[in-house]
């Protein structure tokens, strides 16, 4: 019988203790797999990943077994669902030998809460020995401001702020203005140090983050920067135009090299706590594509620091991209290849969502703006209470890309990072990325502090689900989380009572109507149709069944009104032809000479209306309407919407290839069998 070896540190509220074995029947344990690539034996090998947990599974904590040897491993839990089991935690160990070829495979089981305190690394600890990150910053007009690591820590005495703390590993959070000779404080900048000291204090990590992000709204900065780790320059980047509300971050080790491993989490595990949709793992994805080694190469300027990386610095260009999907589609093909390379894009990608100009911190808390503080408050030079920004430091560089948010095509770029690292810089731009949405949402019918969406369709569910992937791992302490649940419940009431109990609802469940005009169709055969775009609908549906699998069960009944026509478009043949199911726009009712909006509902007159519209087809491509159009689809299947399946049936029918479609481009790689399907709320 194969013996596993249980070593555990508990870890909650910063008290730990050693677990004693205990026996849990394989179903009950999450495996996480460490690969070591590079050909030879690793030795000591410092260890940190994130981790989701299903509710309900870990009532107690989480200990962890291996395969092989293993040292004591410590839990830190971030996150508790409201039964009090665990729903995310950072996992860490440092590894005696790691043989390439062979993974290693780490079982995360549900464990006791009985624990012994076990003294946790100490400031003095790392203070004893002469490790030291220093920022410097290089001005124009001659100056220079630093500021070092050391020097924070020991001004923090014996309490400084913590992510991590335990005998494995202790993260401390220091933060500062960088300074002058005469010690004089920069006024606008911030520096940020993550410093990650492993048992013994002989391996260090250090995230240095340079932000621009006071909400007393300074304009641009240029400088020169460079980094040292021990002594020892670690980067430098020259004419750094630090825009507005932004902030970069590097990542360096002392100590030791960082380690080359590479971790493979259980997507299924990830889908069955909500966490993320249910991917269809039986794809067989083909080699990667010209287009995406190039990718995975990540050369050029826009991965250097204050670059775009995979986006488009204007933002709000229309089209289809690989970043409007639930994930990112290069997110999405990394969780189902789990390819290393493919992670290393999406890490890079959460940490170049600093760059843009969405950050807000709060002077006087040192966290997000909210809008609870300031509920007039709009990121917009027309708002009653707005930035009054200062004007550039220095000439900026005019040769510098320009980054342009924008709520209606923004993506998700933090969250899956955090996931799999639990790095707290990404728990950050979570945060700043789902506050942005609110931020930048006119206050007069976001109702002030009550922060109701109300943008364009598709702006309203990715900002839905940027907010509610904020509060689904804020951690517990944290304000964030009662700050963004609290704006999703609003969401959700508001949209119940104007789309669920209104006398704006109607029989089909149309909504969002627009006239042709707005809709800029050219040439109608009838001037007088109200329309809608299915496609940002689908978006919409997705989302709001993502929100349900968060545990936000009220948001099916908003959900289920627009199945009622997803759905109806697939199942009222031959009054309604399916091939018309996934347009651009569609005719759904007809603006009398009265200016009164009558709203079909009979499936042979709306087939006879959009016969006029357009041609009957369906589009092809990974993110093409069809693919969105049959996510939505598969929500409804989930959702036990009356004939999803066989709706489902006939727009696969219509797709035959859909599955290699989806394997070469899986931005809408949904199938039936997610969270809100198997019960977990």
């Amino acid at each position: 019988m194969q013996r596993f070896i249980v070593a555990v540190v508990f870890l909650s509220l910063g008290l730990a203790g050693p677990l004693r074995d205990t026996s849990v029947p394989a179903a009950e344990t999450i495996a996480v797999e460490v690969r070591n690539p590079t050909g030879h034996e690793l030795q000591g090998v410092p260890l940190t990943f994130g981790q989701v947990f299903p509710k309900g599974q870990f009532p107690h904590g989480v200990a962890v077994k291996s395969d092989g040897p293993l040292p004591p491993a410590q839990v830190d839990v971030r996150r508790r669902h409201d039964d009090g089991s665990v729903r995310f935690a950072v996992v860490s160990t440092v590894l005696e030998k790691l043989p390439s070829g062979t993974p290693l495979t780490l079982q995360l089981a549900d464990g006791p809460t009985s624990r012994q305190p076990i003294a946790a690394i100490s400031p003095s600890e790392l203070l004893r020995t002469d490790f030291d990150a220093v920022v410097t910053l290089r001005f124009p007009d001659g100056t220079t401001r630093r500021i070092s690591a050391r020097q924070l820590l020991q001004q923090a005495g014996g309490q400084p702020a913590t992510w991590l703390s335990g005998p494995i590993v202790t993260e401390w959070l220091l933060a500062g203005p960088p300074r002058d000779e005469a010690g004089k404080p920069d006024d606008d900048l911030h520096v940020r140090f993550e410093v990650r000291a492993y048992a013994g204090c002989r391996a260090v990590r250090v995230s240095v983050v340079v932000e621009n992000c006071w909400d007393d709204w300074t304009g641009d900065v240029l400088y020169d920067a460079s980094v040292t780790v021990g002594g020892r320059e670690v980067f430098s980047s020259a004419a750094v135009n630090h825009r507005r509300l932004s902030r970069w971050r590097k990542v360096f080790w002392w100590g030791r090299p960082e380690p080359e491993v590479h971790l493979v989490h259980d997507l299924a595990v990830m889908s069955a706590a909500g966490a993320l949709p249910h991917y269809d793992t039986t794809l067989e994805l083909p080699p990667p594509s010209e287009n995406e080694e190039k990718l995975w190469r990540m050369e050029g300027s826009r991965w250097r620091i204050m670059g775009r990386g995979a986006l488009t610095a204007y933002m709000p260009t229309t089209g289809g991209r690989e970043e409007l999907a639930p994930y990112p589609e290069w997110t999405a093909r990394y969780l189902l290849g789990m390819e290393p390379r493919a992670k290393a894009v999406v890490l890079a990608g959460g940490d170049l969502a600093g760059s843009w100009p969405i950050h807000v911190r709060a002077r006087s808390t040192g966290r997000i703006m909210t809008i609870d503080s300031r509920p007039k408050f709009w990121l917009d030079a027309r708002g009653e209470d707005r930035p009054q920004w200062k004007p550039p430091r220095h000439p900026p560089d005019g040769k510098a890309v320009r980054l342009t948010p924008d709520l209606a095509h923004q993506g998700s770029f933090a969250y899956v990072p955090y996931l799999v690292t639990g790095d707290f810089y990404y728990l950050e731009e979570a945060y700043f990325w789902a506050n942005h949405c609110l931020l930048a949402t006119w206050p007069h019918p976001r109702r002030d502090a009550e922060g109701i969406l109300s943008g364009q369709i598709r702006g309203n569910a990715w900002s839905l689900r940027n907010m509610a992937d904020a509060a689904w791992i804020a951690s517990d302490g944290h304000p964030e989380a009662a700050y963004f649940d609290q704006k999703i419940h609003n969401n959700i009431a508001d949209r119940i009572r104007r789309m669920v109990d209104s006398p704006e609802s109607n029989k089909l469940g149309f909504w969002g109507l627009r006239t042709v005009e707005n809709a800029r169709i050219q040439n109608p055969a009838d001037p007088n149709w109200m329309v809608v775009a299915p496609w940002e609908h689908d978006y919409l549906i997705w989302s709001l069944h993502h929100l349900v699998e968060l545990g936000y069960a009220d948001a099916a009944r908003v959900r289920d009104v627009l199945l009622r026509w997803r759905v109806g478009m697939l199942t009222n043949s031959p009054d309604f032809d399916p091939q018309m199911a996934t347009p651009y726009r569609m005719a759904v009712g007809r603006r009398t000479p009265e200016g009164k909006i009558v709203v079909f509902d009979d499936w042979k007159q709306i087939g006879r209306e959009n016969a006029r519209l357009y041609q009957p087809g369906l589009p092809g491509g990974g993110n093409g309407y069809a693919y969105s159009a049959r996510a939505a689809v598969v929500c409804g299947v989930d959702g036990g919407f009356p004939k999803a399946a066989e709706a489902l049936k006939c727009l696969e029918e219509m797709l035959p290839d859909h599955r290699q479609v989806m394997a070469r481009q899986p931005y809408w790689a949904i199938v039936p069998g997610g969270a809100a399907n198997e019960g977990i709320r």
